[in-house]
């Protein structure tokens, strides 16, 4: 039966986008949608990608892109470390600056439906169809299989469910605030762990020119269950956190957004019934640091590769699809499945200490973080330099050590 396209995306941010490049390079057609005239503008991210990703994918330079060699960590009861690297280690962006690049990188924007909700998905043995609103026009659209990566809650799902949804003792929140300074800052992405920064999170400073993305979270059980207002977190150390109160508070507030994330490591199931999940949508995001883009991008990169299969060989069985699924968690399960570990282990509400503005994190009390070598290993991990597995065998204390290293990926 004949389609309006082979491949419908749902959802223009690093993984919709990246299957968008990969199709294109591949010779397959396609049709891309997303609600927002400019894709991810709004999006609430931190936005570090890390130079292997920008490397593999040849991203381009992004207009607004601030380069990281350097890691600020502190957690409670220690003093604020500095890890320097001698090589960068990624940039921050801002997602619309990154979205109009990675969309660049299309040949065309005539199969590009931006603005547009996608209000229906439906598929049956023959195709699939979604219906579509941009303004007050309704229209419909046929294709032979749909990568769905929509966001945390796929538009998809609520016609088609393929998984649970996730609970909200997996799902992540995160509130930031945009801080405009006078002057440009420094190369320095900050990690600041405890109970004084965050509901059972993490708070991080991520500099982009003379911007500063100042933001903190949790899990979503956590947050709801947390006595103090996420906000309140920022606002304190705003006025009397040094050093940061001293970096961040001549600034502007220019803006304040919110996002939900999956930190909950493998999802499964991500494909079936002509669909697969890419991106948040299948829960590609590192539940020990909450950054997605690169996980995004590979898994959206995957999803277009396993779609052009399927129309060469005119399969779009769940047989076939399953080979998506088996292909990203060999490429980016391990980190999903031990970056999950970690945080059950370490990033968890601690004892409290005499001061009841502080508390004792996981962190501080794993032996993981005794030395600057083990400092060094975590700002890397963090960074997307090092395998989240890896990194955990370097520094994890012996009798732990064993036990992982027994222990295999899948």
């Amino acid at each position: 039966m004949s389609t309006d396209t082979e491949v419908i995306i749902i959802g223009a941010g690093p993984a919709g986008i990246s299957s968008a490049i990969k199709l294109e390079e591949i010779g397959v057609d396609y049709l891309l949608f997303d609600r927002d005239l400019k894709p991810s503008e709004e999006k609430p991210c931190a936005g570090f990608i890390p130079i292997s990703t920008i490397n593999r994918l040849s991203i381009p330079t992004v207009s607004d892109q601030h380069m990281i060699d350097e890691v600020r960590l502190q957690f409670s009861g220690k003093e604020l470390s500095t890890v320097k690297f001698d090589q960068p280690l990624g940039v921050n962006v801002s997602r619309g600056a990154l979205g109009q690049t990675m969309l660049s990188m299309t040949s065309s924007t005539d199969n590009h439906h931006l603005g547009t909700k996608i209000t229906k998905v439906e598929t049956n043995d023959e195709l699939c169809r979604v219906t579509s609103r941009e303004n007050d026009k309704e229209s419909s659209f046929t294709a032979k299989i749909i990568i769905d990566a929509s966001g945390a809650n796929p538009v998809s799902q609520r016609f088609i469910p393929l998984r649970p949804r996730i609970s909200n003792s997996g799902m992540g929140y995160g509130l930031q605030y945009h801080i405009e300074l006078e002057e440009e800052l420094s190369n320095s992405n900050t990690f600041l762990y405890g109970s004084q920064y965050s509901p059972s999170g993490y708070t991080w400073i991520f500099p982009r020119g003379k911007t500063a993305v100042f933001g903190t979270g949790g899990l979503v059980k956590r947050v709801r269950e947390n006595k103090r207002k996420t906000h309140e977190y920022l606002d304190k150390i705003l006025r009397e956190v040094e050093p940061f109160c001293s970096e961040l508070s001549n600034g502007t507030i220019v803006k304040k957004d919110s996002a939900l994330m999956p930190l909950c490591g493998i999802v499964t199931p991500s494909y079936g019934k002509r669909i697969m999940l890419a991106g948040d949508a299948a829960g590609h995001c590192s539940p020990i640091s909450g950054e997605g883009i690169h996980y995004s991008m590979v898994g959206g990169l995957i999803a277009a590769q396993v779609a052009a299969s399927c129309v060469l060989k005119k399969d779009f069985s769940d047989k076939i699809l399953a080979t998506y699924e088996k292909k990203w968690i060999k490429e980016i399960g391990s980190d999903l499945k031990w970056g999950h570990w970690l945080q059950t282990r370490l990033m968890k509400p601690g004892s409290k200490s005499t001061d009841k503005s502080s508390g004792t994190s996981g962190w501080s009390s794993s032996g993981f973080i005794d030395s600057e070598k083990s400092l060094r290993i975590i700002a890397g991990m963090l960074m997307g330099e090092k395998s989240v597995r890896s990194s955990i065998l370097s520094i994890a204390p012996g009798y732990l050590k064993s036990k992982i290293s027994r222990k295999t990926d899948f």
